[in-house]
């Protein structure tokens, strides 16, 4: 006879992550930025599953910049409009570590044009994870400002002591940091090839200002309700 063997089971889940589900749909209405998680869960080994919603708008140029990550990022797009390429509905891909975002709507100053992505990525373990976000001359193509910035995950079983009872997901918070330098002073948008000056990113299409500052004030909240006495 041969060697039975046992049926594969998946494990139990973890006892200090409550299983969680979501409406991929109602979670983009309220959106606070793009790529805003789906699950509080981002420390080391975590799926971070983040939402993307890009829709056409007066003046709705997103722009365009590179983001560099040392893991891998699956995107969905769940649904689009008035979209063609790389922005068609239902639509997967693993992107390039380094690759381009931007540029998915025809014409970002249509209404009717519209793109909801997914963009999930799971998190490093034991290792140090980096990204970088970087703007190209609109002119000549040539790298006129780069920022890198640490994206190294909480350690497991410590993602509220290490980044607090509202966690933040570092791409945010590096993204948002990037875009706003990028924008403070000319110098870092003039083109050292071509002179050319570009634009500032219209960084108020992403929403990763508003999600750092918000983050940053729910925290306050939670603290606030606790009283001195708990925080400590």
């Amino acid at each position: 006879m041969g060697q039975e063997t046992k049926p594969l089971r998946m494990p139990e889940p973890p006892a200090d992550k409550e299983a969680l589900k979501v409406n991929v749909y109602e979670f983009g209405r309220n959106l606070v930025s793009t790529l805003t998680p789906m699950f509080p869960y981002i420390d080391e080994g975590a799926m971070v599953p983040t939402c993307a919603f890009f829709y056409g708008a007066p003046n709705g140029d997103y722009g365009y910049f590179e983001h560099d990550n040392t893991v891998d990022e699956v995107a969905v797009i769940f649904g689009a409009g008035d979209t063609t390429g790389r922005g068609r509905g239902g639509l997967a891909r693993v992107s390039a570590r380094s690759h381009g975002v931007g540029n998915l709507l025809n014409d970002p100053d249509n209404p009717a044009s519209f793109a909801f992505v997914t963009v999930t990525q799971r998190q490093s373990i034991g290792v140090k994870q980096h990204e970088a976000v970087s703007f190209s001359c609109e002119k000549c193509a040539t790298q006129v400002f780069r920022m890198e910035y640490d994206a190294t995950p909480p350690k497991r079983g410590r993602q509220r002591e290490e980044v607090g009872p509202v966690a933040h997901l570092h791409t945010l918070v590096g993204s948002a940091k990037a875009a706003e330098t990028y924008n403070s002073d000319v110098k870092y948008r003039t083109c050292p090839s071509c002179g050319h000056v570009n634009k500032p990113f219209p960084l108020h299409r992403w929403g990763w200002d508003r999600y750092v500052a918000q983050t940053s004030v729910m925290n306050e909240a939670y603290k606030s309700l606790l009283g001195p006495a708990k925080q400590e």
